[in-house]
């Protein structure tokens, strides 16, 4: 006689277990990857394109869209969610140009302030900015290298993305039929190239906010050197089919590395 006593709590159990359940499984959500393909069109009076081959028709701002948006579909596959900091390979990231960070003027600033916008606004678990690098005046220097900040409280988890970058770009390109080197990897303040401020050493895209600046972003992230356009060789190897989708190859193993295989938190 007691047993219908119990039914009504058996019953209770059976609904709201497997709702609590599910509840919790919808609050699963994919890691967001944001890529930040480097440089890009600016207005009409200015072109930041980034560096350029010898020949003038390889432009930076160009491969790096290509590579991320290839990049993208191979992470995508895997089970990420990818966004990109700039639309079309003509665009800069500022489109629409706008005052972002309320200086009175809109410049580059602004471009790099709309891709760490970008990143924050996406609630990006990572962030990572392609490039293509330069050497003015010395054609030998090639391959891969990268870069994170120092001064951010996750520079730890920064440096281990550059460095599994790094090392996976380096690798996909070797394993695709040209042997690049893995220059390792540096902190943004020790680039040999000056910054734009004396008192700001960092990367805009890598570094800390500073008022009517630059916001910087709220996840580890790094910058990678893909190859240098002032290379023979690194060029030669830019002009085979292979190479882009090797790059980007190298991109999406290397960040699924850095997650250690997981696609969800």
């Amino acid at each position: 006689m007691r047993y219908p006593r119990l039914l009504p709590l058996l019953l209770l159990l059976g609904v709201l277990l497997p709702a609590h359940a599910q509840a919790r499984a919808h609050h699963v959500r994919h890691l967001i990857v944001v890529l930040d393909p480097g440089h890009g069109g600016g207005d009409p009076n200015e072109k930041y394109v980034g560096a350029v081959d010898a020949s003038g028709t390889l432009v930076e701002a160009h491969l790096t869209f290509l590579v991320a948006t290839r990049a993208a579909k191979d992470l995508r596959s895997m089970g990420y969610t990818v966004f990109l900091t700039r639309k079309s390979v003509n665009l800069q990231a500022n489109y629409p140009l706008r005052d972002l960070n309320r200086d009175g003027t809109i410049d580059q600033l602004d471009d790099y302030d709309a891709r760490t916008l970008f990143a924050n606004r996406h609630h990006a678990d990572v962030f990572v900015s392609i490039h293509f690098d330069g050497a003015a005046g010395d054609p030998s220097m090639h391959g891969t290298h990268g870069y994170y900040c120092p001064n951010r409280p996750f520079w730890k988890k920064s440096k281990r993305l550059a460095s599994i970058l790094t090392a996976s770009v380096s690798k996909s390109l070797t394993a695709s039929g040209y042997a690049s080197p893995n220059n390792g990897i540096g902190t943004d303040v020790a680039d040999r190239v000056p910054q734009r401020f004396a008192d700001y050493p960092w990367f805009f895209v890598l570094g800390p906010s500073w008022k009517k600046r630059i916001t910087g972003t709220a996840m580890p992230g790094a910058l990678i050197e893909s190859l240098y356009l002032s290379s023979p060789r690194d060029v030669t190897a830019l002009r085979r089919p292979a190479t882009i989708p090797a790059l980007a190859r190298g991109y999406a193993q290397g960040i699924r590395a850095y997650f250690g295989g997981k696609t969800t938190r």
